[in-house]
């Protein structure tokens, strides 16, 4: 499934962070790429989107949001990637489910596209192991995220953080 391009607008104080035992801020704007909701994290195949922002102030952020949740036991796992390394303009990112013979993983790329769409070069980033390691019950949510964690007196330029969208793809396996 693919979408139209789209933006994200965060304004200051916004984030998606996690450091036990007391920091828990989910508070940054998101945009759902599933219309349906969460599926079956097993259907799960892979997700790229472009995105593009004028990342002005330390810690802004864009990219993907991966939220997987497990309905009987309400837990919740969140997966931010996008804000774990310099941004370039027009950066395309791909998460993908890879199987190897030590199992799944969800590997994420950053990729080169030529002028038509087709992947020049695929760079790894990071190897996420634990994503597939239960998969029964769980279910996987995608969104694209924007977000902004400085206050408001320490924003360089523009208040808000305005991140643009482009090029989404979702594969599930029905």
């Amino acid at each position: 499934m693919s979408s139209p391009m789209f933006t994200v607008t965060a304004p200051p104080s916004t984030d998606i962070w996690r450091k036990p035992p007391n920091t828990n801020s989910f508070n940054a704007p998101t945009h759902a790429l599933l219309p349906q909701g969460p599926v079956p994290l097993a259907s799960f195949h892979r997700a790229r989107v472009t995105f593009s922002g004028a990342w002005t102030t330390r810690y802004d952020q864009g990219g993907l949001l991966l939220h997987l949740t497990r309905a009987a036991t309400r837990e919740c796992h969140t997966s931010v990637q996008g804000s774990l390394l310099l941004i370039q303009i027009g950066t395309t990112i791909e998460v993908r489910r890879e199987v190897d013979e030590l199992g799944s993983s969800l590997w994420v790329y950053e990729l080169v596209l030529g002028n038509s769409g087709d992947v020049l070069e695929r760079h790894p980033l990071r190897e996420v192991t634990w994503i597939f390691a239960e998969e029964e019950g769980w279910d996987i949510g995608l969104s694209a995220m924007a977000a902004r964690p400085a206050k408001a007196d320490d924003v360089v330029g523009p208040k808000e953080l305005v991140v643009e969208f482009r090029n989404i793809e979702v594969y599930i396996h029905e």
